[in-house]
């Protein structure tokens, strides 16, 4: 059996290891030139953590965890707020939390893919028919491949379901914010930062900041928007949300790169009745997006695609594997889904009055007897996403 997967990044990736292992004979399409470095740094927890430990991957991905002593939440200033030990967060989930950036991520998964799985960097799906036979897919350079099943693993603006489902538009659900993100170097922002991982939410803003490696430093920022449309060029934007702003922000500002190194996109989930259609199945942020505010897509994508070699291990019936895939998992995407949207409330405060309310939470969930919180608030719970 013969399958094809857009999208080589987490979801993809995971999914080609497992379906790999399942039987199949796998080739991976990616539309960037090789593999993407960096990426936005995460707390892997979660249904990933028992996927990659099922994987074989979980101490390899451990090696990549960054060292992060506490999450500080500082004012316009720089003053601290509050802050949460971050022992506090690895021992309330058992151990089961890191911080990892998400390059890294697709790095050792990339490393663990063995040489029969065919990896194409610099190609897309043009056209996707299917007939009685399978399915026959055409290459945006013309070329054809023929598969038994098409994987969608190619993210929130998805290729793949734009040419099965329909298009964007039918299944965005923006949560009313954008974001942004990009790396720069600075040794005096790393000395401000000293080692902890600086929050500055404010009213209807976020910038977080912390440092990678050395002098290399990661800021991303969260602002209330509610237009779906990406701006060509992110910096006016960014300069016009948070150049009021004090204390390092406008060394950090005035450190953006150029627009082609900046991340940017609308904060928002995808919402579908199905992810199936015919021999074709969208896992990971194209099938069930949860957003960034939310966390847990990273985990959630390498779940998708170990669940879905799980699922077609030993089957000839693709169908039949596709419907217990969505039957299972959906009822527990569409929980995380629900809190995503409740977090978005607290990730990025509305009012003065929700920063302080923050900051009393974070206080309190740092007091020993009510530090169990904690791992109710990372909702570490994996139950559901084992197929097996």
């Amino acid at each position: 059996m013969k399958a094809v997967i857009s999208g080589g990044g987490i979801a993809g990736l995971s999914a080609a290891l497992a379906l790999d292992r399942a039987g199949w004979s796998v080739s991976v399409l990616e539309k960037a030139p090789g593999m993407r470095a960096g990426g936005y740094m995460l707390d892997f927890f979660g249904p990933g953590v028992d996927a990659a430990e099922d994987l074989g991957l979980l101490e390899a991905l451990r090696t990549h965890a960054r060292g992060v002593r506490r999450v500080d939440f500082v004012n316009a200033a720089g003053r601290s707020g509050a802050q949460m030990d971050y022992r506090h967060i690895r021992d309330a989930t058992g151990g089961r939390l890191f911080p990892i950036l998400r390059g890294d991520i697709e790095r050792v998964l990339h490393a663990a893919l063995p040489d029969r799985v065919e990896l194409r960097h610099g190609t897309s799906l043009s056209q996707v028919e299917e007939t009685g036979a399978g399915l026959v897919l055409t290459l945006a350079d013309g070329g054809r491949l023929t598969a038994d099943l098409l994987v969608g693993a190619d993210g929130i603006h998805s290729n793949t379901r734009r040419l099965v489902f329909g298009p964007e538009q039918d299944f965005i659900r923006p949560l009313g914010f954008h974001t942004a993100g990009y790396f720069f170097d600075s040794a005096e922002v790393e000395a401000a930062l000293d080692g902890d991982f600086k929050m500055m939410a404010i009213e209807n803003r976020m910038a977080g900041l912390y440092a990678v490696e050395g002098s290399r430093i990661m800021a991303f920022f969260v602002l209330r928007a509610d237009e779906t449309e990406r701006p060509d060029d992110p910096r006016p934007a960014l300069r016009a949300a948070f150049g009021d702003l004090g204390w390092i922000v406008p060394e950090v500002l005035a450190a953006m790169p150029g627009p082609e190194d900046i991340y940017y996109d609308v904060v928002a989930q995808v919402e579908m009745d199905t992810w199936r259609r015919g021999r074709t199945i969208l896992i990971g942020d194209a099938a069930y997006a949860v957003s960034l505010l939310a966390g847990q897509g990273a985990s959630l994508a390498m779940a998708g695609g170990r669940a879905l070699g799980q699922v077609l291990s030993g089957t000839d019936d693709v169908a039949a594997a596709l419907a217990h895939f969505e039957t299972q998992l959906r009822p527990l995407v569409l929980e995380k889904q629900r809190a995503g949207r409740n977090m978005a409330k607290w990730f990025v405060p509305a009012s003065p009055a929700h920063v302080l309310m923050r900051d009393m939470g974070v206080r309190l969930m740092n007091w020993p007897p009510l530090s169990g919180l904690i791992g109710r608030f990372f909702s570490v719970s994996a139950k559901g996403f084992s197929l097996r």
